[in-house]
């Protein structure tokens, strides 16, 4: 993580990545959520969601590539994103 992260929000998103994915349970990556951010622009560092490599860049139901098969197997980002919130 770079350095200009301050130690909170560094501490924040490891404890979040070591919940693993949230689909899955897999070893997890942190994917910054599209919602309430403007076009070119990612979310908070401390909004922030663990999924595997597959359910974030690569699956058919990735929320990358298949949006729309994931929010109806996983839920929407905002519903993830309350849900990782409360296990952290």
């Amino acid at each position: 993580m770079a350095k200009y992260k301050s130690k909170a929000v560094r501490e924040y998103m490891r404890k979040v990545a070591d919940l693993n994915c949230i689909c899955c349970g897999a070893e997890a990556e942190l994917h910054h959520p599209r919602f309430n951010v403007g076009l070119g622009q990612r979310a908070n560092d401390m909004d922030v969601i663990p999924l595997c490599p597959h359910h974030h860049r690569f699956g058919k139901d990735s929320i990358h590539l298949g949006k729309k098969l994931f929010i109806q197997k996983f839920g929407t980002e905002q519903e993830l994103l309350k849900k990782v919130k409360e296990m952290v």
